[in-house]
């Protein structure tokens, strides 16, 4: 009784014909493509797991950003407010204290 057809024992029975280059490129393609393929699994299971448990990335908010509108005005966005910047400077509330530096005595 005859064998079923097996693609891979097909293409094992002619991989020695092939020259040493193309042999070389398959046992060195092969088990890069598993060890990719293996990574990026892994990286979205622990990302599916990071969220899961509720530490996935913070992004964090816009603190601070500056645009130009179409009048080639300056706006800055600071705290869900937008506002005009004027004579280069914008009009934003000041910091009440100044923060000095310390440096370490030695």
């Amino acid at each position: 009784m005859d064998q079923p057809y097996s693609v891979v024992a097909d293409w094992l029975s002619k991989f020695h014909t092939w020259p040493m280059l193309i042999q070389a490129l398959w046992l060195v393609a092969v088990p890069v493509t598993v060890l990719g393929v293996t990574w990026i699994m892994m990286r979205g299971l622990r990302d599916l797991a990071a969220v899961w448990r509720g530490r996935g990335e913070e992004h964090g908010r816009l603190v601070y950003g500056v645009v130009e509108d179409v009048d080639e005005r300056l706006l800055v966005l600071q705290d869900g407010e937008v506002r005009v910047v004027e004579d280069g400077l914008a009009l934003m509330p000041r910091m009440s204290s100044k923060i000095e530096p310390t440096l370490p005595r030695g």
